[in-house]
């Protein structure tokens, strides 16, 4: 608690602002500013850019309180998304906790690629493996208006994140939620009964844990982040799914770890898939895989 006495909690808000920031960055946050910025923003639930406006605006006792708080945890590592329990991904704010995977930048780019390859289909049916906050789900639901989405998930606490984040959104009429392991045959699914198939699984190895964030690698639910043996069990659990569950002509799309695109990729060539592309993330790695079931 010693270093929350270092920020006076009693300044206006541009103030405020800056010694925030600066704290943050002595603690090495990248981000210093913008993190700065979504807290306060976040405690007053505002925008960013509302909170230079009233340049001579203090918060209050209660506001200082939960700045306080906050910003211990902030310095504990603990990811600002988790703090605020919401994380805004693909223009739309979700509501996260610990029992959900943070919505990453990069995985929009995967729903802009599924909302494309949707448009070939009148009204596209989903399926979304492992879908965890429900970010892909309710975002495809979002903009695809005539599609209907199965969101499958084997933690009972992240559907109930997923369902008030479909519900906070309007498309909960348009997404099915289902309890259930995409890694077993599921019940009640009529064979070849998706046009696409959708899904973020979890694919870091254990040996590969000491290199993640702290934020990540304390905070975020394990079953989500990592994978055991040579890091493709859950990908031949989706090849598997759309084997029984996706039309022919249909699509899969779903993100991987990029030192092992390779050997995913040589998963799908060789279970009768054509078309399939490989597409980098902001930072160039390659980090989703599209094809069609032939």
């Amino acid at each position: 608690m010693s270093m929350t006495t270092s920020v006076d909690v009693n300044q206006p808000l541009p103030q405020l602002i800056r010694s925030l920031s600066e704290h943050f960055q002595k603690a090495g946050f990248p981000s210093a500013l913008a993190e700065a910025e979504w807290l306060l923003a976040g405690i007053l639930q505002t925008r960013r850019s509302e909170l230079y406006v009233e340049r001579n605006r203090v918060l209050t006792v209660e506001q200082q309180e939960i700045l306080k708080q906050y910003y211990c945890r902030r310095l504990q590592r603990e990811p600002l998304q988790y703090i605020l329990q919401s994380c805004e991904f693909f223009g739309i704010e979700f509501k996260v906790n610990p029992a959900v995977l943070i919505p990453r930048p990069e995985t929009e780019l995967l729903v802009e690629r599924v909302i494309t390859l949707a448009q070939t289909f009148k009204a596209a049916r989903i399926a979304d493996l492992g879908t965890g906050s429900g970010c892909l789900a309710v975002s495809l639901a979002k903009h695809l208006p005539a599609a209907k989405v199965l969101a499958i998930d084997i933690s009972a606490e992240a559907l109930k994140v997923a369902e008030e984040n479909a519900q906070a959104n309007g498309v909960a009429q348009k997404i099915t939620f289902r309890q259930a392991d995409m890694c077993a045959s599921i019940d009640a699914i009529h064979s070849n009964q998706f046009d696409i198939v959708v899904s973020n699984p979890p694919y870091i190895l254990p040996a590969e844990r000491d290199e993640l964030q702290p934020e990540i690698r304390d905070f975020e639910p394990e079953a989500a982040l990592f994978v055991e043996g040579d890091g493709l069990k859950f990908y031949r659990c989706i090849l598997a799914f759309c084997q029984r569950h996706l039309k022919p002509g249909g699509w899969v799309a779903c993100e991987m770890a990029s030192q092992r695109s390779a050997a995913i990729e040589k998963l799908f060539r060789e279970s009768n898939f054509a078309s399939v592309e490989i597409m980098p993330d902001y930072a160039g790695w390659p980090r989703h895989l599209t094809a069609q079931k032939s």
